[in-house]
């Protein structure tokens, strides 16, 4: 790295700033203030997820980092992520205490430390501290010495609700909501807890060359010999169980909530169509696609206890859809036969990703048994980029190729794709699963019987669609 490369990263920042700047002037918007709550601006929010901004911003994201990289002595940025868990721990302390609806409910003032720290039951010096490394890291504000308000950031993670009813107990915090602070909280509690444990996993006898989904790292910090997904479904672990169903729901976020209209040509299905969502959670990316298809028939397929929570959240948001028989919610474990045989899409979000390959086979060859000659299976994951170029033949398969990004930036955009990294050891993590490459994806599904025709990436994220047919 020269001086040279720093003034390319300087000016792949300054280019992508007025890029922005024509856009949001050609809109009659101003770009989101950090200080703001957010979407006090809707119309300007609206525009996040607007390819050229989506381009411009990862761009400033990659180069910003790169060029702090590159700048700062080397002790302080490794120090920064030797302690990263730090920044961690503090966000899960705000939102236990619901401390974004406290201080939503005190307005751009904010409220006093001393203040907050009556109302939560905890000691006021200590939260002080907490609260100003997150406003350091640009989550909350501190506008006066020891008063503390939202910003853009922090109010993301909102529920909306009223900091008094979720303090009695009587409600559900993350009942109704997008599912944002329900990943924050899984992620700093059990997910942060168990990451501790991954050198231990890595050399434990036993664990360290097991690719079984109960010998990961969450096993390790737990203590115990189940697979996730039973572990948190026993009793005891209840509230867990809850949280992690909005969690789920949450997993919409990770690029804009439209994706899934460009991950298959759902206007090509008629009423005679069926899509089988498989593994579906709340079925909320089903719930995009029946908005905006009205003649799609959807099976929405969970293990029985989160069937209770879909058919609430659908009947909920959606009940039209429920009532009317168009969609419909089906116990089943997708491990076991495929009981769906006239399926015309199989839809596989976010579950390959959850166990290791074994597994995958495993769900692969179900669904590859159940498969018409004219059966779609579709695979919305993360398509992880290599850190360097990649000139692999899977790269030929229409909309295949991943955005060039410009010198000297990473090959995979670096930070602005760091979130697909983290999710990749969450996975490890949690289950024994991981994020894959394109390639590993490809040949994953041609061991079942599949063959990749169609990859549909998206823009704002590493996230895509991999459209595969029976080989």
């Amino acid at each position: 790295m020269t001086i040279q490369d720093l003034k390319l990263l300087r000016g792949i920042i300054d280019d992508s700033i007025s890029k922005l700047e024509s856009y949001y002037t050609a809109k009659s918007v101003d770009f989101p203030s950090l200080d703001g709550p957010f979407n006090s601006n809707p119309a300007a929010e609206a525009l996040s997820s607007e390819p050229s901004v989506v381009e411009a911003v990862n761009a400033i994201t990659a180069a910003s980092y790169q060029l702090m990289m590159t700048a700062r002595p080397p002790f302080l940025s490794i120090f920064d992520a030797a302690t990263a868990y730090e920044l961690s721990a503090c966000l899960r302390v705000a939102e236990q205490i619901n401390a974004v609806e406290y201080l939503r409910e005190a307005g751009p003032a904010g409220r006093d430390i001393n203040d907050l720290a009556k109302t939560t039951g905890m000691e006021p010096t200590r939260l002080a501290r907490i609260f100003r490394l997150l406003a350091t890291h640009h989550i909350f504000r501190e506008v006066k010495p020891n008063v503390f308000a939202n910003n853009r950031i922090s109010s993301y993670f909102d529920s909306g609700k009223s900091s008094a009813a979720i303090a009695s107990g009587k409600i559900d915090k993350h009942e109704g909501t997008t599912g944002a602070a329900a990943v924050i909280d899984h992620v700093t509690d059990e997910v942060c807890k168990a990451s501790s444990y991954l050198y231990e996993t890595l050399t434990d006898p036993v664990k360290k060359y097991s690719f079984s989904a109960i010998h990961a790292p969450m096993q390790q910090a737990f203590n115990m010999d189940r697979q996730f997904f039973s572990w948190i479904e026993e009793p005891g672990n209840e509230k867990r169980f809850s949280r992690y169903n909005a969690c789920i729901r949450g997993t919409s976020l990770w690029n804009s909530p439209n994706a899934i209209l460009h991950g298959f040509d759902w206007a090509s299905l008629t009423p005679d169509d069926l899509v089988v969502d498989v593994g579906g959670g709340n079925g909320m990316p089903s719930m995009i696609v029946a908005q905006a298809f009205p003649q799609v028939r959807i099976v929405i397929q969970e293990r029985p206890q989160v069937v209770e929570h879909g058919l609430k959240f659908w009947n909920e948001v959606y009940p039209e859809a429920i009532k009317s028989g168009r969609v419909r919610f089906e116990a089943h474990e997708f491990f076991d036969a495929q009981p769906q045989t006239n399926a015309s899409v199989f839809f596989v979000r976010t579950i390959l990703h959850d166990w290791p390959d074994h597994d995958c086979e495993t769900i692969l060859n179900r669904l590859r048994a159940a498969a018409a000659p004219k059966t779609k299976l579709v695979i919305g994951d993360f398509i992880i980029p290599f850190a360097c170029p990649d000139d692999s033949d899977v790269n030929l398969l229409p909309g295949a190729k991943a955005i060039q990004a410009p010198k000297p930036l990473l090959a995979n955009l670096g930070k602005a794709s760091s979130t697909a990294y983290c999710l990749d050891m969450t996975m490890l993590t949690n289950f024994n699963g991981q994020e894959r490459t394109l390639p590993h994806h490809v040949e994953l599904a041609k061991k079942c019987g599949w063959k990749a025709i169609q990859v549909h990436r998206r823009d704002d994220s590493p996230f895509g669609f991999i459209v595969c047919a029976p080989a």
